[in-house]
């Protein structure tokens, strides 16, 4: 227990000399610690223009970055199974006749959402060694709570996805 007023708690110091953040963090020899700490922009790592600290690049050239990323994408035909995701604006789509409501309601291009096909996302199964760390050395998992997990696995499988995430290949129309 170290006390609000014991010598333990705090030390007046002299003579101290180091690195002081514009908020008065001492960070002793570390210059960069105390330069991050007390600035609010930094240089994009790729252009040299000012960007919030938080970001090593600008919003542009993550911009020109996202874009390459989409572009060498292997491109399918997305026959709307599952959805869609734009990599630009951040917004799930299910059906082409989203996408182009959407397209004409804001006045953009398709091509211009940069459309991802969803991958499916299943409900995990329930391995047989689910309990290991209830049972004694050499215990075994009775046989009935074996039947319920091959059960209730059947069942997660027949159940379909529980939700979807971008995948890896650009969303493409049936020619």
């Amino acid at each position: 227990m170290i006390m609000f007023d014991s010598n333990e708690a705090a030390q007046y110091k002299t003579g101290l000399s180091g690195w002081v953040s514009k908020d008065g963090f001492f960070w002793g020899e570390n210059e960069r610690a105390a330069r991050y700490q007390g600035c609010t922009h930094r240089s994009c790592e790729d252009c040299g223009q000012p960007v919030e600290k938080s970001y090593l690049i600008c919003k542009d050239c993550r911009d020109k970055k996202d874009k390459a990323k989409f572009d060498a994408m292997p491109k399918e035909v997305w026959n709307e199974e599952g959805g869609v995701y734009s990599d630009a604006i951040d917004k799930y789509f299910w059906s082409w006749d989203e996408v182009e409501d959407f397209c004409e309601d804001e006045g953009i291009k398709e091509e211009d959402l940069r459309l991802v096909i969803c991958e499916p996302q299943y409900p995990r199964q329930i391995e047989e060694d689910y309990f290991e760390d209830e049972l004694p050395e050499d215990g075994e998992v009775p046989d009935s709570i074996i039947k319920a997990i091959e059960d209730f696995n059947k069942v997660l499988k027949e159940a379909g996805p529980l939700s979807w995430y971008p995948g890896n290949k650009a969303a493409i129309r049936k020619v």
